[in-house]
């Protein structure tokens, strides 16, 4: 599955040096992400949402991932700049697993000079939603910085949340998949009609397996397109996925086949 592929593999990548921090505090909304990943009802919504999500033409549909998907190309080919880019456009759409990994590249400096303030900056706004590896991973990051940095890093923070706050990004996602759910193939008011739809992904990182075609209904499924549900199907994806996992120590990012996958794929 396209997403969970790029979750297990950007989890690996941001977390592994975060876990001897984990014990530092998590703030409410990641107490709320541990109450769910243990909710049936919820697990069982976001198997569907898996399932959902596994399509490609779903997945173009929806800037954070398809940015997302469009960086990790990049970083797989050497193109750690245009890497770098394309995770900054998917953190414009509140992607949290993307702009941990523009505060990553700074950091190592990575398609881009090292700027450890800035990176601190894009940590602290990966971890807003609860995510504990990169709760950890910032409060390590802050650790580090001298008197001088850590004031810079406050102060570069404040113009970053200007275009990349939730509240801006969550919004300008909204608005992209409002979009597409007020083009329903149906009645004008908005009612979804019977059929199909078939379609196909546009770049290299989908699984080439998934399933490419799906009802209406499926296709238009209400913690896909809503932005608060497919918020925290998204949150709750990386709770289970990756951060129920056990920490690896990895090398430099690369695309890995999800487990079942045949051999070579």
């Amino acid at each position: 599955m396209a997403t969970r592929t790029t979750a297990w593999v950007l989890g690996w990548w941001l977390g592994a040096s975060a876990a001897v921090f984990a014990q530092e505090a998590a703030p409410d909304a990641a107490a709320l992400l541990d109450r769910a990943a243990t909710d049936p009802r919820a697990l069982k919504e976001l198997q569907r949402f898996d399932e959902m999500m596994a399509n490609p033409m779903i997945v173009n549909q929806h800037p954070d991932l398809r940015y997302r998907d469009l960086a990790m190309a990049a970083y797989k080919h050497g193109d750690k700049a245009r890497a770098l880019r394309m995770f900054m456009r998917a953190g414009a759409f509140a992607d949290k697993p993307s702009q941990a990994a523009v505060a990553n590249m700074y950091w190592e400096g990575v398609g881009t000079p090292v700027d450890r303030p800035r990176a601190y900056a894009w940590m602290d706004l990966a971890s807003s939603r609860g995510y504990n590896r990169f709760i950890a991973q910032r409060e390590y990051y802050w650790s580090q910085l001298s008197e001088a940095e850590r004031a810079q890093a406050l102060r570069v923070g404040q113009e970053i949340l200007v275009e990349y706050d939730d509240k801006v990004a969550l919004h300008r996602l909204e608005m992209e998949l409002e979009y597409v759910r007020r083009n329903v193939t149906g009645s004008r008011v908005g009612s979804i009609g019977w059929g199909t739809i078939q379609g196909a992904g546009v770049t290299s990182a989908y699984n080439a397996n998934a399933p490419s075609w799906m009802t209406l209904d499926q296709f238009y499924r209400s913690s896909v397109w809503n932005i608060d549900s497919y918020t925290r199907m998204k949150d709750l994806q990386w709770k289970v996925q990756v951060e129920s996992k056990p920490t690896v120590e990895v090398g430099n990012l690369q695309n890995v086949a999800p487990p079942g996958s045949p051999p070579g794929k």
